[in-house]
């Protein structure tokens, strides 16, 4: 092996290090790749809300409704809409895909939404019927989605879609 090849090895096997020593500290830190990579397109500046006892709560909230709640769902979540809270919105199996597609690019053609990810929608909706236990079901589940997506929250708040709030988040 000539002084060259021996180079050519070197550089190869220390860029290797390097990108294994990145992945490894990058998924040792709690990054994702879909986060540390992606590319937002929004005009504001979006400042992740601080949390801690010196700062106001944070509010988990699930909002849900049924076939045809979809302009109720959005028109609640536009009242009690607040960066640092974190929101599962869900539409019951008895609305259409078509509904819950509207809802979606409803929210989503919403500046502060999309500047700060705080809100998602359940795509596949179990079933449920509000005289059984399949409404708790459907609340633990939401509050495990909520969880998963983000811990930092403080209080966990349930509303439906003829629910509308008598506080603003400022007040509470």
């Amino acid at each position: 092996m000539g002084a060259a090849e021996r180079k050519k090895w070197l550089i190869t096997l220390i860029s290797a290090a390097f990108v294994f020593i990145v992945l490894f500290l990058s998924a040792i830190s709690g990054l994702s790749a879909s986060r540390a990579f992606s590319f937002r397109s929004n005009t504001l500046n979006a400042r992740v809300p601080q949390r801690g006892l010196q700062y106001a709560p944070s509010f988990a909230y699930y909002i849900y409704g049924g076939a045809g709640d979809k302009e109720r769902i959005l028109r609640l979540l536009l009242a009690v809409y607040h960066p640092r809270n974190r929101y599962l919105l869900h539409l019951s199996s008895e609305a259409s895909k078509d509904e819950r597609a509207s809802l979606a690019a409803s929210v989503m053609s919403l500046p502060a939404i999309r500047a700060f990810e705080n809100v998602d929608i359940i795509g596949k909706p179990i079933w449920s019927t509000y005289m059984g236990s399949t409404t708790i079901a459907a609340m633990l589940r939401a509050a495990a989605i909520l969880l998963k997506l983000e811990s930092g929250w403080d209080w966990f708040i349930t509303l439906s879609a003829a629910d509308y709030p008598l506080l603003t988040q400022d007040g509470m």
